[in-house]
Parts: C-alpha cells; sequence; structure tokens
C-alpha cells in the first residue's frame, strides 16, 4: 500500500477532480453504515468537494491510500481549525470494505499526527459514530480521550 498526500493548487486536473468526488462521495456515504435510511444527495457530494477546494492548502491534510494498481482505497481529510491554529479537525476517515484490518487507518491517523507535529498544532479532534467500535477502538489505543455524545432526536 501507497499512500500519497493531496496538494490543492490553483488548477485542478481531471485526475484530482475524480479523487476529490471519490472522497466526497465515501464521507458523504458512510453515514449509511450506521443509518440504513441515510441518503446522500448530488448535491451534498458537490458541496464537500467544494469545502475540500475552498480550506487553504496550509491548512489542509488530504491523504489517500492506494493498492498496488494506485487504486484509491481511503483516504482522512482533516483541517486546522478557524478558532484555534492549534488544532485539527478529522472530518472523515474511510477504508474500502476489502482493505480494513490492514492497519490502513492507524497509517493515516500517524501521517497526520506526524503532520501536526511538524506544524505546531497540539490537539487532533474527531468525531466517530457510537456504533463504529472499530474506529473507537483505535481512536483509543492511539490516545484519543472519547468526549461529548451529540444526542438526536427527529419529530
Amino acid at each position: 500500500m501507497n499512500h500519497k498526500k493531496i496538494e490543492l493548487n490553483s488548477s485542478i486536473n481531471k485526475d484530482l477532480e475524480l479523487i476529490l468526488v471519490q472522497i466526497a462521495k465515501w464521507h458523504n456515504f458512510a453515514p449509511k453504515l450506521w443509518n440504513p435510511d441515510y441518503r446522500a444527495s448530488t448535491e451534498a457530494i458537490e458541496k464537500t468537494v467544494q469545502r475540500i477546494k475552498n480550506t487553504k492548502s496550509e491548512d489542509l491534510f488530504l491523504t489517500i491510500v492506494e493498492d498496488e494498481q494506485s487504486q484509491m482505497q481511503g483516504f482522512i481529510w482533516a483541517y486546522k481549525q478557524e478558532n484555534s491554529q492549534d488544532s485539527v479537525m478529522i472530518l472523515s476517515l474511510y477504508i474500502t470494505e476489502d482493505f480494513r484490518g490492514k492497519g490502513l487507518a492507524k497509517h493515516l491517523k500517524i501521517l497526520l499526527e506526524e503532520w501536526c507535529r511538524n506544524e505546531g498544532i497540539k490537539t487532533i479532534q474527531t468525531t466517530t459514530h457510537y456504533k463504529n467500535h472499530n474506529m473507537i477502538a483505535l481512536n483509543q489505543k492511539l490516545g484519543y480521550i472519547p468526549g461529548m455524545v451529540n444526542m438526536t432526536k427527529t419529530l
């Protein structure tokens, strides 16, 4: 497996656009893993691509993992917090089903930690669905401390 940090600049070519769209799809379809009724819209995917593109490159950590055939099998997307430049928020981390359990998510998080240290970042924040036991366990193994529980009631 190879990893590649995605660098955004003023000219986004076709290949990079396809990578961003795939990341946005995985990001927007992930809630379906926990909520079978969840539906991601084309509009939401397009907004996610724009959100990535609109993040200042120096504030963005976007890294993909590829298999031996250079096919993307996962990613991590994080950015420096606007209010506190010494904090990063992980917006999404996804590994395709066939490549889970191989240490890729851990590898991506460690790469993020290295980037944060180089950038003077003091804290990393993330959210995880309460049913995502594997990610919760990985986060705790890597030293993340559980915090708030967000609860919702649909009327």
